[in-house]
């Protein structure tokens, strides 16, 4: 279950990373803001759970957008400016962190589910609220899947992830396409820490554990490969799921990681190595 929740974040490491070919290690920082700035909004301007969401992803969108144009794009001039742009985001991550620490406190923040209840289906206890998850990222995905194989950013962006030399050639402007991917990948991973929010908690620092289990998704299905991204979530998983429930969840981690390592060892490129967005 908790799976498909980590392969939107996933996804939008995957965005930023097969358009610029940045690792952003401060990742898990932008998705536990999407979960504040929803609980921000339901608890202290009043609104209600959907628009809350809606006007957190607005603002997220928004966010990467200042971020990029005021910080990233004037980096992207230096002499070896991926490895510059790498260290910037790992430090903004860390005192991104302790400004939502200073503001919301170390306390654990929850948002309301989308549902309550729970049915019997044999001898399993299924929440009507975890259903609601499965549909919601099985929508998003094919959202994400439309904008980016059916619409000119989306496609700009692909064109970008194959060939930078290439989409420049033909017109492409680079810079605004990383800017807009760096935003749209904000917003993503944003919704990914709403929805995780709303299983699970939100503190300022939990988004170091949710940043590895999205890097390990990236890398187990491929760097830059959004369809890698999406099976790797989907194994990893079942497989915590089989384990949480004859293991106990305190094995997920380690078998995680050996299956992590394994399929490095067979690929290491990943299940869909070579393919981009």
């Amino acid at each position: 279950m908790s799976g498909s929740l980590y392969a939107l974040m996933a996804l939008g490491l995957t965005i930023v990373y097969g358009v610029t070919h940045i690792f952003n290690f401060g990742h898990g920082i932008v998705a536990v803001s999407g979960g504040y700035f929803t609980w921000l909004f339901i608890t202290k301007a009043g609104m209600a759970f959907i628009p809350a969401v809606a006007v957190s992803m607005v603002v997220m969108f928004v966010i990467g957008l200042i971020l990029y144009r005021v910080a990233l794009n004037p980096l992207l001039n230096k002499e070896n400016w991926e490895f510059s742009v790498i260290i910037f985001l790992l430090g903004l991550g860390i005192l991104w962190e302790n400004i939502l620490l200073q503001t919301f406190g170390p306390r654990v923040k929850d948002i309301p589910k989308f549902f309550s209840g729970r049915f019997k289906l044999g001898f399993v206890r299924i929440n009507y609220h975890e259903i609601a998850l499965i549909i919601i990222v099985i929508l998003s995905v094919i959202a994400l899947n439309y904008l980016l194989k059916k619409t000119w950013f989306g496609q700009a962006m692909r064109a970008v992830a194959q060939d930078m030399d290439g989409a420049r050639i033909v017109g492409i402007n680079l810079k605004k396409t990383f800017g807009l991917a760096f935003a749209l990948a904000t917003a993503v991973t944003g919704f990914s820490g709403v929805l995780l929010a709303t299983k699970y908690y939100i503190t300022p620092h939990i988004g170091w554990d949710w940043m590895v289990k999205g890097f390990v998704i990236v890398v187990f299905g491929g760097l830059g490969s959004a369809t890698g991204a999406i099976y790797a979530a989907f194994i990893l998983g079942l497989a915590e799921a089989v384990i949480t429930l004859y293991l106990g969840p305190m094995w997920v981690w380690p078998i995680w990681f050996f299956m992590f390592l394994i399929i490095l060892l067979i690929r290491p490129q990943g299940l869909m190595g070579g393919r981009t967005l």
